[in-house]
């Protein structure tokens, strides 16, 4: 058996002292956590079965708080947005109270949705006999209510869901016995105060479906022992080895050092780590497939932080000049960086909201995921993809990107996202053989450990007993 020794770890994890990485203190080291062989085989048939997608959904997603829009959608009284979760509908509007409320999208009389998409309106009136609502869910008119009997207004008001806001999302939870959503989160809430989400705005926002369960996709998101296999062009200056963790009940994290290579590199200077973090910020975003991308320019070295021989002369490190690029480009656009440490102005923060909320984390920007089950198919699932920055604040506030179905086949979401789509329904496909019984998880997958641990937990505590 082969086992790593003091040495190893030092060896390994270099870049700590190197270049000064910062980790709070509760984070560890994928080879710090004591994993018995319980805790690393799961099952394949979580990933496949349509009775663990049943019970999936009846005691996770009909039990728990899930993202699903963010405030600015619905700004305006009368603003609605329908949220769907498993075949069903709920809308989120705001009222003539300013407040938000979540409502079963069912039209009382013969159920049909009262709403799809988004928008703004007066009323929640059923297009199908005109039956309406108030924006407060109470019922406002029943044409020819002469010829119905027993109708009690209190009674046929539209049902009800738990809905809250954070860090201007809006969250929705279909047991209204839930706790608040503040307790739900936690510590989340008071981590990631300092940077102010509240006043981010979508740049981008689209639905897809993707062939692959809903936890296959969110594990692809949050580890990065994949980054080697999938992504080794960003090697260069993302040190996934170095990746520390933080377990906190239902939620998860992950700090991963940016500006340095990974520990997997051997030879490389601060010339080659520029390039490859240039090169990807040039990388287009969103783009129809049908267009060529644009062709790789050079990257030139600036000649204040590089000599002739493309040696570094700048003060500190090429990770101390992103850094203060960061904090100096916020300054000018009216952003508060104050509650955030050297380390948050470089490196990807990570967060896994239990069960479907994931975001890489950055001072100024955030690119958000949820992943949803499908209703009925567990080798499928949906798919969003938000791009948020903090705008210009000197400037008014621009209007969020609309939400557009994509489709991946036709469109391209950048190289680093195409790369993690085009591997997920092979993940799925390889998964349905019979012949693998469970899969085998690491130190490193510590985040989807805990995930599974956290569905059995909720599957006992709500399932059938």
């Amino acid at each position: 058996m082969r086992t790593t020794d003091e040495n190893d770890v030092i060896r390994v994890h270099g870049n700590v002292g190197k270049y000064a990485l910062e980790y709070p203190q509760e984070f560890k080291f994928a080879e710090e956590y004591e994993l018995t062989v319980d805790d690393t085989r799961i099952p394949t048939d979580r990933y496949t079965s349509p009775e663990v997608l049943r019970e999936e959904i009846e005691t996770t997603w009909m039990r728990t708080w899930q993202l699903a829009c963010r405030e600015e959608q619905v700004a305006e009284i009368g603003a609605y947005y329908e949220y769907r979760i498993a075949g069903r509908s709920y809308l989120v509007v705001r009222g003539e109270d300013c407040r938000l409320r979540a409502f079963v999208n069912s039209c009382r009389h013969r159920g049909k949705l009262i709403r799809t998409g988004s928008g703004t309106t007066d009323e929640l009136r059923c297009g199908y006999h005109y039956w309406c609502w108030g924006l407060d869910g109470s019922l406002a008119d029943i044409p020819d209510r002469h010829v119905f009997v027993g109708i009690d207004d209190d009674e046929y008001a539209l049902g009800q869901i738990a809905c809250d806001t954070w860090a201007g999302f809006v969250f929705v939870n279909p047991d209204t016995s839930c706790p608040p959503l503040s307790e739900y989160l936690g510590d989340v809430t008071t981590q990631l105060a300092p940077y102010n989400m509240d006043k981010f705005r979508a740049n981008l926002h689209a639905s897809l479906e993707i062939d692959c369960n809903w936890k296959v996709a969110i594990e692809a998101f949050i580890e990065t022992y994949h980054v080697q296999g999938i992504h080794p062009q960003i090697m260069p200056y993302v040190d996934d080895f170095n990746t520390k963790f933080d377990i906190m009940g239902d939620h998860t994290r992950y700090i991963v050092p940016f500006g340095v290579p990974s520990m997997r590199i051997e030879h490389i200077d601060e010339a080659e780590v520029y390039e490859s973090h240039q090169r990807a910020l040039r990388k287009p975003g969103l783009r129809d497939r049908s267009t060529p991308p644009p062709p790789e320019t050079r990257v030139e070295l600036p000649a204040d932080l590089f000599n002739e021989q493309g040696e570094w002369i700048g003060e500190g490190t090429l990770r101390d000049h992103l850094i203060d690029l960061t904090r100096e480009r916020g300054e000018s656009l009216g952003h508060d960086y104050s509650g955030l440490g050297h380390a948050q102005l470089v490196d990807d923060y990570h967060y896994h909201i239990f069960p479907s909320m994931y975001f890489n984390l950055h001072a100024g920007a955030l690119l958000l995921f949820r992943s949803r089950p499908h209703a009925t198919d567990p080798n499928k699932s949906h798919f969003d993809v938000w791009r948020l920055f903090m705008p210009d604040l000197t400037k008014p506030m621009p209007e969020p990107a609309q939400e557009f179905r994509a489709d991946f086949e036709q469109t391209s979401f950048g190289t680093v996202l195409d790369q993690d789509f085009e591997n997920l329904p092979e993940v799925q496909a390889g998964l349905k053989n019979p012949e693998v019984e469970f899969v085998t998880l690491g130190g490193a997958e510590i985040r989807i450990i805990n995930f599974h641990k956290v569905l059995r937990q909720y599957a006992q505590r709500f399932g059938a007993k």
